[in-house]
């Protein structure tokens, strides 16, 4: 009788934007009003680099290239303000992302590791009921450098004590793969979010949505 190999997964960590709710394009939304009211017409283009990332790094890269007609702390907190008021008015939910949070956390412990700050990160996961199935949740104030840097990653698997070949994540984007890759985990890439077409082929499985995540799903998984 041939012996069915054991998935290697005891721990899995969790992206949140583009992997939990469907945010980056009204992330990217907020960021072109914004600039829309300084007569700034930002290039689609832009997206493709600033998704994945934390809000200071976008900052960084889009405040450098645009000539914006206040502080960089002004334009930066006028974009957030944006950002949440839309999040208020319409959060919109991947699906089957709250059911596989609530199912996956009866048997392994979850992380959730994002770029978004602490703030948003805790209104988002109370609004939606799963705050507390998480062990650890890391903004982007709780570590020092943002994806594609593996920072992040590292700090949740030492937070468990994990080791990388046996933690799964679910990402979306083409930095939060790389920075996933780079801390040596296992990457499940969620397609129906990627609104900016990235190349996120670097995964090592790819499912278009949540919905079919179970406990048995993890456990079929052709890693190891």
């Amino acid at each position: 009788m041939k012996k069915i190999k054991k998935s290697p997964i005891e721990y899995i960590l969790f992206d949140m934007d583009g992997t939990i709710v469907d945010t980056e394009l009204t992330a990217a939304l907020a960021v072109q009003k914004v600039f829309a009211e300084w007569n700034i017409q930002v290039d689609p283009n832009d997206a493709n680099y600033i998704t994945g990332r934390t809000w200071e790094s976008a900052f960084q890269f889009l405040f450098k290239k645009y000539p914006i007609p206040v502080s960089y702390e002004a334009a930066g907190e006028a974009c957030l303000n944006r950002y949440r008021e839309a999040l208020h008015n319409d959060l919109k939910v991947v699906p089957g992302s709250i059911a596989a949070i609530q199912s996956l956390s009866q048997r392994f412990p979850l992380g959730l590791v994002s770029g978004s700050g602490r703030n948003e990160i805790l209104w988002i996961l109370k609004k939606l009921g799963v705050d507390s199935q998480f062990r650890v949740i890391l903004g982007a104030e709780d570590y020092s450098r943002s994806k594609p840097h593996p920072d992040g990653y590292q700090k949740a698997l030492n937070f468990f004590k994990a080791e990388p070949k046996n933690c799964l994540v679910f990402e979306d984007s083409v930095a939060g793969i790389n920075s996933a890759l780079s801390a040596g985990l296992w990457v499940v890439a969620i397609t129906s979010t990627n609104h900016f077409k990235q190349k996120i082929e670097g995964a090592h499985l790819e499912i278009h949505d949540l919905t079919e995540v179970t406990e048995n799903w993890i456990e079929q998984l052709p890693f190891g």
